[in-house]
């Protein structure tokens, strides 16, 4: 479905330059994205919020180092988020090396798997295939990664948490 003027509720973006400041400026756009949604009676509930943060903040994450090689101080990013009537989408764009997919070995681990075991990394995928309803990535012809996120809201989206 394209954005028309009438389903678009609110749009937010920030671009950062470096990965300090990169999700810390996601963060601060999220909180003031989220408030814009309460102003207008469209905040999803707390678990739902979470949940997309979650993994946008995956995304973001792993754009930001992985991206970039690890000595580049610069690391262009952008963020754009845009609340519709029935989802929310994330863009992410940066200038880095192009994403190379890997065979997914990288599963959630089930309930029988001790957390000691668990790796600390490589999750951040997984996590955000498994919050989201869509993650979608291409490499322009001038060079940027683009990701795409899509969470749909519940039917009964609105909430007072």
């Amino acid at each position: 479905m394209l954005a028309t003027p009438r389903s678009l509720l609110i749009e937010a973006q920030v671009a950062t330059q470096t990965m300090a400041e990169g999700l810390d400026a996601m963060h601060h756009l999220l909180a003031c994205f989220w408030e814009d949604a309460a102003r207008i009676d469209y905040l999803p509930s707390e678990t739902w919020r979470h949940l997309f943060t979650t993994a946008l903040a995956e995304v973001v994450a792993n754009g930001l180092r992985h991206a970039y090689a690890p000595e580049t101080p610069e690391r262009p990013l952008r963020l754009r988020l845009r609340l519709f009537p029935d989802r929310v989408e994330a863009l992410l764009i940066d200038q880095g090396e192009p994403y190379r997919s890997a065979p997914c070995t990288t599963n959630l681990p089930d309930d029988r798997v001790d957390i000691a075991d668990l790796p600390e990394s490589g999750y951040g995928l997984s996590i955000a295939y498994a919050a989201l309803d869509m993650v979608r990535y291409h490499r322009t012809r001038g060079g940027y990664n683009c990701w795409k996120l899509v969470k749909k809201l519940q039917q009964k989206h609105k909430s007072k948490s």
